[in-house]
């Protein structure tokens, strides 16, 4: 079942960390999106910025950053004719595995969720390749029974379609992990409705930063958006 993009952000109030892929209804154009949200001052203290084609997280305020090790990643990179957006210093996993010729589930096999316990969170990526026709593939690395189960999603873009996958599925103490298939969304036309529906749905306590790209595949050219909560 489809949903829109509203019904499935407002759910519940928070999400975590989100990966939005998908084509758009006129065929012509891949929407991009990814997420964050934050509980703590540590997590909210952060802003994406865009260098290039790329996205960066910096921090709003350095002087009070606490703990760095799992809250400062490349998000989204270009890497040839691909994309890579990751909650995670995964990202580097995945662009040595594209150097090496290697595959996206290869760079993962040696990976785990993140070692937050009690929460275990799971590390959420996609890879989208545009040559010679837009596929995607999205990703979950998951706490399950003690152990790390990995879950790989590959999709043939289709008009008007979209997939999002996030970290947490409730507001809990521990926080409870996504489970079940990525979401099925039905994607707007516009860019800019894309862009502006997503972060007007995520909680307005939690919601950190977002980045949205449009990549326009007849002629190649990339538009990012940037959305903090909190603005330099």
């Amino acid at each position: 079942m489809k949903l829109s993009i509203k019904s499935a952000l407002m759910t519940h109030r928070y999400l975590g960390r989100g990966i939005i892929i998908g084509l758009n209804p006129q065929r012509d154009q891949m929407f991009l999106a990814y997420f964050l949200m934050g509980r703590s001052p540590n997590s909210q203290n952060r802003v994406f910025y865009s260098q290039g084609n790329d996205v960066k997280i910096d921090f709003f305020d350095p002087s009070k950053v606490e703990d760095a090790s799992l809250i400062f990643y490349p998000p989204l990179v270009h890497f040839g004719h691909q994309v890579i957006i990751t909650n995670g210093d995964q990202t580097q996993s995945i662009l040595q595995a594209l150097e090496d010729n290697q595959s996206f589930e290869e760079a993962l096999r040696g990976r785990e969720f993140e070692p937050d316990a009690p929460h275990f969170t799971p590390r959420i990526s996609a890879i989208l390749t545009l040559s010679p026709h837009p596929t995607y593939k999205l990703s979950l690395l998951k706490s399950l029974h003690g152990s790390c189960a990995r879950f790989f999603y590959e999709y043939e873009s289709l008009a008007g379609i979209g997939h999002l996958i996030h970290t947490y599925i409730d507001d809990k103490d521990p926080l409870p992990s996504f489970e079940g298939e990525p979401k099925v969304l039905d994607l707007p036309s516009d860019f800019d409705e894309f862009s502006s529906s997503i972060w007007d749905s995520l909680d307005a306590e939690y919601k950190v930063a977002l980045c949205t790209q449009c990549i326009h595949l007849h002629t190649q050219e990339i538009q990012t958006l940037i959305f903090n909560s909190k603005e330099k």
